[in-house]
């Protein structure tokens, strides 16, 4: 096996030189080491595939030797030479993890034999482990494309690595799309999974080297690890770790990091490989997590969309009738009808119409609104002004139900900067509104101040009531309160919410508070008050 490196240690010089001429002239990277120190020393330094070395060395043993390269190169392989006319120290060492032995003397054919025996004897117990890695992967193959419940997936594929590697602790964590951050999505210990709660937390002093790489770490025999897997909960002793980079499409969305307990204890080369295709398959299995819920959401999105169109124009059909019969009606008296009268049966058309027009821009602009097509023309507005125009519009519905409107503004009511057409809007339905739920001979007040940083306006009458269970959902398109109180009441549960819409569109806010069979009192603001009355 041309190219792989090779690291000798033996006390005797002849016996070095004789293997190292030996060795480089089968293609061997060779380096040669007079004692175990040596050797260890180099070992920090560089990587090699394979140490030859000598039991019986001053200072440090061959064994030692391996041993201290191993916990930093856990792959590498080894041979030891033994001038022992027994066998038996040889055999200890195989127990111990040599991989062959030499007895001296020994050939240079037979040198170079017992390291490519050792070496292709290497190939084969690696080669064995990416067979075996290959049924976790079988494993999770199914639930990599069936599985769409992402907690479920992320939990299964990190009991799937700490299971195949005889990790103490696995920790995989997911980049938040919203804050940017890492976050803690599952946990796994060698006693099992790990439940998530608050209390579990991450540093990140592997995580941050990791995103910042874009590749595998690994840390051998280190200290100072304990502070990455900070979980509380968790025995989280761990020397050995490796983290791995989720990566799809070039992007970095995630971490998987497995730890060791205890000493001696490393990740095998053949490890890393499985956790580099666990991590890439995983992160692919991740991204169509991710892509199946925002198709669901969307979907759903869709479905609620098209119920709401079918609601609007089902109810919208059934109340646009009443106007309209109204105005066929009166229009025919018109003709059989005496001058005086014809102006009042004209009056109540007009405010048919207007019911109608009201109707008919709310559910337009509503529409806009959720599609986010509509922009606010802002300008200076007298609040005052726009008030009375409201008024004239609303007062012949409210004296039709033998109703008592009346308007509390400050003396000198500010001027804002808003959008008088949709600000009119929001009065509009807020008044109707009030003037519908409020029985005849109730009253309706209009109450409009100047705060630090804008205007607050009130609506109050003395109609039902609310239950407090709905005061949130009245604001949502279509939502009605009991079906005999809309019926009674009429109405398609668009006002409110196009009133909301449009409030928060300026900045503001918009609540309600009601007692049921006392009345509401419905309130909005709208910040950035000019707070000069006659400019």
């Amino acid at each position: 096996m041309p190219h792989k490196r090779i690291l000798i240690a033996d006390d005797e010089e002849d016996v070095l030189d004789m293997c190292v001429r030996a060795l480089s002239l089968q293609g061997y990277q060779v380096f040669g080491a007079h004692n175990g120190f040596e050797a260890t020393e180099m070992a920090k330094k560089e990587e090699f595939d394979l140490l030859l070395t000598d039991i019986k060395m001053p200072g440090m043993t061959g064994l030692q030797a391996f041993h201290a390269i191993k916990e930093h190169n856990p792959d590498i392989v080894g041979v030891t030479i033994t001038g022992y006319a027994r066998v038996d120290a040889a055999i200890e060492a195989l127990k111990l993890g040599m991989n062959d032995f030499l007895l001296k003397p020994f050939s240079p054919e037979e040198v170079t034999a017992a390291v490519s025996k050792a070496l292709e004897r290497k190939r084969l117990e690696e080669e064995n482990a990416r067979l075996k890695a290959l049924i976790p992967l079988f494993k999770l193959s199914h639930a990599f494309v069936t599985v769409t419940d992402l907690d479920a997936l992320l939990q299964q594929v990190l009991q799937v690595a700490v299971q195949e590697t005889a990790a103490g602790l696995g920790v995989l964590m997911l980049m938040n799309e919203t804050s940017g951050d890492l976050e803690v999505r599952a946990v796994a210990t060698d006693r099992g999974s790990e439940p998530l709660g608050d209390t579990y937390r991450l540093r990140d002093q592997i995580a941050r080297q990791t995103m910042e790489s874009g590749q595998a770490i690994v840390w051998q025999n280190e200290s100072g690890l304990e502070p990455f897997f900070a979980l509380e909960r968790v025995n989280t002793q761990v020397n050995t770790a490796v983290a791995l980079p989720l990566i799809v499409q070039g992007e970095t969305i995630g971490i998987l990091s497995l730890g060791k307990r205890g000493e001696g204890t490393a990740f095998a080369h053949s490890d890393v490989e499985l956790f580099s295709v666990l991590a890439s398959q995983a992160a692919i299995a991740i991204q169509n997590a991710h892509l199946f819920t925002r198709i669901r959401n969307a979907y759903e999105k869709l479905s609620a969309l098209d119920h709401l169109k079918s609601e609007v124009i089902n109810i919208a059909s059934h109340e646009l009738r009443t106007p309209l019969a109204i105005i066929s009606t009166y229009t025919d008296l018109i003709e059989q009808t005496s001058q005086p009268q014809q102006q009042e049966y004209l009056s109540t058309i007009a405010g048919a119409v207007d019911r109608l027009t009201l109707l008919m821009n709310n559910i337009t602009d509503l529409k806009c609104l959720e599609a986010g097509e509509m922009e606010l023309q802002r300008g200076e507005l007298s609040l005052s002004q726009l008030l009375a125009e409201v008024m004239d519009q609303v007062s012949p519905l409210a004296a039709s139900k033998g109703q008592f409107i009346t308007t509390q503004v400050d003396d000198q009511p500010p001027d804002i900067h808003a959008d008088g057409p949709k600000i009119k809007i929001v009065l509009q339905n807020l008044l109707t509104n009030a003037i519908k739920f409020t029985p005849e001979g109730g009253s309706i007040t209009v109450e409009a101040e100047a705060t630090g940083n804008g205007v607050h306006v009130a609506v109050h009458d003395t109609g039902i009531g609310i239950p407090e269970k709905e005061w949130e959902w009245i604001f949502k398109p279509l939502h009605q309160l009991e079906n005999s109180l809309v019926r009674q009441h009429a109405g398609i549960g668009i006002g409110l919410a196009l009133a909301k819409n449009l409030v928060e569109l300026h900045g503001g806010r918009i609540w309600v508070e009601s007692t049921v069979g006392h009345g509401s009192t419905f309130h909005f603001t709208i910040p950035d008050c000019l707070c000069s009355p006659g400019s």
